[in-house]
């Protein structure tokens, strides 16, 4: 099992390699998960269809599936994030890749083409947000704490995370979340966005009860030439729009590698 050894975590990972030769000259994709997922789990559905053209690059952020446990989420847990991954691509020699975020992973995903836009060839999100504020905490609170979760939502997550710790992450999250909107609520700053030049898709469900779409609008009006894409779902919409989202994430990347930054 490859494990690698990163300046926060002991970080888990997966390199799939593609399964057709002539697509070997592309550059990887990273595929960054949400909370309390794994890139296997969030984006199971998409892994035949893009390793059939890309190597991806799935590693566990730190906290979740195989990679080391937290204890608490601290203020800077995002940029943390950034860091381990860069120095898993130094790793692995990966110079540049592509970048395929989800939610809390959406947000990594930013930062990292923020923070080492030398190392992002395109940039695809879907449920991102460059805040975070007392109503959007408000929300997980409920979501996560208030209401019973699914007991096939507990179930998968005792199989990725063990049954023991998983519960301790939904308090823990809140409290982390809470502490950054205690710290002023910016995830990442305008600025830090009108530094990402890399061509970049926005994607978002109109329904999403958990990162409100408005979120959306704001990162394409901040990042310059971005594309926004938005679904008729909630937040999991490149699981209620499978065929929609991945035909976009394909499109997006093909075109992108034949554009020279």
């Amino acid at each position: 099992m490859p494990f690698f050894s990163a300046p926060h975590a002991l970080v888990y990972y997966d390199v799939f390699y593609a399964n057709i030769t002539s697509s070997m000259s592309r550059k990887p994709i990273l595929l960054i998960h949400g909370f309390a997922s794994t890139p296997t789990n969030d984006f199971a559905l998409h892994l035949p269809a893009l390793q059939a053209h890309y190597t991806l690059l799935a590693p566990h952020l730190h906290g979740y599936g195989t990679s080391s446990h937290r204890t608490h989420y601290p203020i800077t847990y995002y940029r943390d994030d950034v860091a381990d991954l860069v120095a898993l691509l130094d790793a692995l020699h990966f110079d540049q890749v592509y970048v395929l975020g989800f939610s809390d992973g959406a947000i990594v995903s930013l930062l990292l083409s923020a923070l080492h836009p030398q190392r992002v060839c395109a940039l695809a999100i879907l449920g991102g947000q460059p805040t975070v504020n007392e109503q959007d905490v408000a929300g997980l609170r409920h979501w996560l704490l208030e209401t019973p979760l699914s007991e096939a939502w507990q179930r998968e997550l005792a199989q990725l995370h063990g049954e023991l710790y998983w519960r301790t992450l939904p308090e823990m999250y809140v409290k982390g979340q809470e502490a950054l909107v205690a710290a002023g609520g910016v995830l990442i700053s305008d600025e830090e966005l009108a530094v990402i030049h890399c061509p970049t898709l926005i994607m978002h469900g109109q329904r999403d009860r958990i990162v409100p779409v408005a979120y959306a609008h704001t990162l394409h009006k901040r990042i310059a030439g971005s594309q926004l894409l938005l679904f008729d779902a909630g937040h999991t919409a490149h699981i209620r729009c499978q065929h929609a989202y991945l035909s976009a994430v394909l499109n997006f990347f093909d075109h992108s590698s034949s554009i020279v930054l």
